[in-house]
């Protein structure tokens, strides 16, 4: 009899095996995955979730739960949803969500999912471009805008799904049925199963549909066996016990979210828990205490800056902090591994460890044993503070087009990680860099090519779009600047968002953007400085951090926060600050900005300043801005 937790006992696959095809113990589909999971998990809860304010967390099993695909896959049988067809979603994550997924898998058909946030006239593009057979919406809001935005012909002929037990407010044009989600899974468990599964393994699955900074979305076409690759190269390669635990906020709408958040805890066997709101990350991880957890580079900053903040409050609280953090480096720097929780040695490490950095830990529940961290690059700095925390910290990479896993730290035998990099290509796929593509002589960078299964069958309906996007000989290119290093991928930036300054140099400003987003002043930037003397950087503020600031600085902090944005002295002031803090350490001399502007409006998707996965729409942040920028040289 062993003590302690039992450990899944899914096996390594060899890493010269065939990544092309299945082979006769892998799963052929994702609802595969699923029903395999069901087999081996039974009663033990899936998922949990809070069904509305101030209630309990309710778990589904995973039995309960492939009863509910089940009924969903007849009920979409039932309204002529068939092999080849698309479904589509606008749902937050859910057990619904998930359901729908597996359901349609079940049948061959592709679902695509659209966030709830996006704008109507995205819906309405998506729509019109995917054109599925059912829409599932997850309540009377979002169908009472696809009834403003979706003309009389682009209605699924299938109809629409409906969450919640509210009454439609409006309602589609006539001929298009509006069910209640209760009754169509009523409808589908009172049906015949379904005569056979659908079991190809290269059908399309899903299209994610891109929304470029630029331009009109795009379909990513990934079949069954682009995400099979990504979850079984991660199996057995990460340590997963019966019974653990992950808090899940990405959105599955995303690759990274769907693929890392979904489809592998489900293959794992994870009890998946949905956080309800995501500006309560913290709070709702006291309650789940999650093992494992996904996330983007954000939501780690947002910690460094937290932590960092409280232990300056107090001259006792900065000291021991000090203390604890420098216990720790050294503890790491002697043992030699990098981004790996490295437990404290000796009386006054352990002890430090416990009254600084355990209440860390504490913030998402104490039992958090390793994190990913994909979607941006994660500073050095984070990542290094977040090893010295005590979290096993595994950064990894891709795009929606590789389905998306191209590389991750952490999952190789004796190259285990490497910090500043986002980990060496996963079994099956290769990396190329292209000088060709970056025309700075002084920089060993180059646009990355991934060659491998997790490529993508291309962009829906655009041969023109796909061949773009693809070499001669199969490989994709990603758009990332990068080098190579003993195998680890470095990420240096955008190759669309390189820009050159009056004197020659080049800059790629997107680690220049992730390290302002570092200081508590900085809540969304964006640097550039095409053909200019010097870059210059555009910022929406956090107004308590810049308020407070000017304060300590001895500059008047009264009035709207829109008149201090405009102020010079206040401009003047946070350039100077960022500089001390950030660029003068970090960057290069010719890097460093020679003027900032201040923007007081949040850069969101209805301003159309961010893309959904939030990426920065940079034109249209110059337009908006353009008068200013003409005034720097």
């Amino acid at each position: 009899m062993t003590d302690g937790p039992e450990l899944i006992s899914l096996p390594k696959l060899p890493i010269d095996r065939d990544w092309n095809n299945p082979t006769d113990d892998d799963p052929r589909t994702l609802y595969n995955v699923m029903a395999n999971a069901v087999s081996w998990n039974g009663d033990a809860p899936l998922f949990g979730y809070i069904p509305g304010p101030e209630q309990p967390r309710i778990h589904v099993t995973y039995n309960e739960f492939k009863g509910l695909v089940d009924s969903c896959a007849r009920s979409l049988r039932n309204r002529g949803v068939s092999s080849g067809d698309r479904v589509a979603m606008i749902l937050n994550n859910s057990v619904e969500w998930a359901a729908t997924s597996y359901a349609v898998n079940a049948l061959g058909a592709a679902y695509t999912a659209m966030y709830t946030h996006q704008h109507g006239a995205e819906w309405n593009y998506i729509i019109c471009d995917s054109e599925p057979s059912v829409l599932v919406a997850s309540d009377t809001d979002v169908l009472d805008r696809l009834c403003e935005h979706v003309g009389d012909e682009s209605w699924p002929s299938g109809g629409i799904i409906l969450l919640g037990d509210e009454a439609p407010n409006a309602t589609p044009p006539e001929g298009v049925n509006v069910t209640m989600w209760s009754e169509f899974v009523a409808e589908g468990t009172n049906s015949e199963p379904l005569e056979s599964i659908a079991d190809d393994p290269h059908a399309l699955a899903t299209l994610i549909y891109t929304s470029g900074t630029t331009g009109d979305p795009k379909g990513v076409m990934l079949s069954n066996w682009n995400i099979l690759h990504n979850l079984l190269v991660m199996q057995g390669r990460f340590p997963i016990y019966k019974g653990d635990r992950t808090a899940s906020f990405l959105p599955w709408a995303h690759s990274f979210g769907q693929m890392g958040d979904l489809h592998y805890m489900v293959h794992q066997g994870i009890h998946i828990n949905l956080i309800s709101d995501v500006l309560k990350i913290a709070d709702e991880c006291q309650e789940i205490k999650p093992h494992a957890l996904f996330a983007v580079p954000r939501v780690w900053n947002k910690l460094y800056g937290k932590v960092m903040a409280g232990l300056n409050a107090s001259p006792i609280k900065k000291r021991l902090g000090a203390m604890a953090f420098k216990k720790a480096r050294a503890r790491i720097e002697k043992d030699g591994r990098d981004c790996i929780q490295i437990k404290p040695k000796g009386f006054l490490d352990k002890r430090l460890d416990k009254i600084v950095l355990g209440k860390v830990r504490g913030r998402f529940g104490g039992k958090m044993r390793f994190c990913i961290s994909g979607g941006a690059a994660l500073s050095p700095e984070v990542a290094s503070f977040i090893q010295c925390v005590g979290f096993s910290m595994f950064e990894g990479y891709g795009l929606t087009e590789t389905s998306p896993l191209i590389s991750l730290n952490g999952w190789e035998d004796g190259h285990p990680c490497k910090l500043g990099t986002v980990g060496r290509p996963v079994p099956g796929v290769r990396v190329v860099i292209d000088r060709d593509a970056w025309d700075d002589p002084d920089s060993e960078d180059g646009e990355i090519v991934a060659y491998g299964p997790n490529i993508m069958k291309g962009y829906w309906k655009k041969p023109e779009a796909t061949a773009e996007v693809m070499t001669d000989d199969g490989g994709f290119r990603t758009g990332d600047l990068g080098r190579l290093d003993d195998g680890f991928i470095r990420i240096t930036g955008r190759v669309k968002e390189q820009f050159k300054l009056e004197n020659g140099k080049y800059v790629a400003p997107s680690p220049l953007e992730e390290s302002l987003k570092l200081s508590d002043l900085v809540e969304q930037c964006c640097v550039d400085g095409t053909n200019k003397i010097k870059t210059f950087t555009i910022l929406h503020p956090n107004e308590k951090a810049l308020r407070d600031g000017l304060s300590g600085a001895g500059i008047n902090s009264s009035g709207t926060f829109e008149e201090l944005c405009v102020s010079p002295e206040v401009r003047t002031w946070v350039l100077s600050s960022l500089k001390e803090e950030i660029m003068a350490p970090n960057w290069k001399g010719f890097e460093i900005s020679g003027g900032v502007i201040l923007d007081p409006e949040e850069w969101t998707t209805e301003n159309e300043m961010i893309t959904p996965k939030l990426s920065v729409k940079r034109r249209a942040l110059f337009s908006r801005h353009q008068a200013e920028i003409d005034k720097f040289n």
